[in-house]
């Protein structure tokens, strides 16, 4: 369980923009976690502007964390709303070896056919439970559209 005591490392974390465009081109997006705990992923997209829900976009199929490759709507409908991608991550073995894959184990977050093309963003925020049993990811990423 992660609580108070929780340690973050934000891996110099700021907020990450995508210039989606304009359009009906379908914005692809993935994430890859390497990691050999127990992952699981969700992707949502929260509209800024309104009080609507957040969209699901994405979440793992597996243990993995990763997210396979998908569309996740056209740059006309992403513009200006905010993509985040959580990660929850369960470490097994004795404690050293917790420690040490919690502070290895990495994600990347891939986002393509938007007007910046192919990009990678790999640094979400880190927060690792005191006993190293729980390692939760978290990204944000603006999607921006172009006049």
């Amino acid at each position: 369980m992660i609580n108070n005591n929780s340690k973050i490392f934000f891996n110099d974390y700021t907020m990450s923009t995508y210039k989606v465009g304009n359009g009906q081109q379908q914005i692809k997006f993935a994430a890859d976690i390497d990691t050999f705990g127990l992952a699981a992923s969700r992707a949502i997209t929260v509209n800024l502007a309104t009080n609507d829900p957040a969209v699901t976009v994405g979440h793992s199929l597996d243990a993995t964390g990763d997210i396979p490759r998908k569309e996740i709507g056209t740059a006309d409908s992403l513009a200006g709303k905010r993509l985040a991608i959580l990660t929850k991550i369960d470490l097994v073995g004795d404690e050293d070896a917790r420690k040490k894959e919690s502070k290895r184990l990495t994600a990347k977050y891939f986002l393509d056919n938007g007007a910046a093309g192919y990009k990678v963003f790999d640094d979400p925020e880190k927060t690792i439970s005191d006993d190293f049993f729980s390692v939760i990811l978290y990204k944000e990423i603006d999607l921006i559209g172009q006049p």
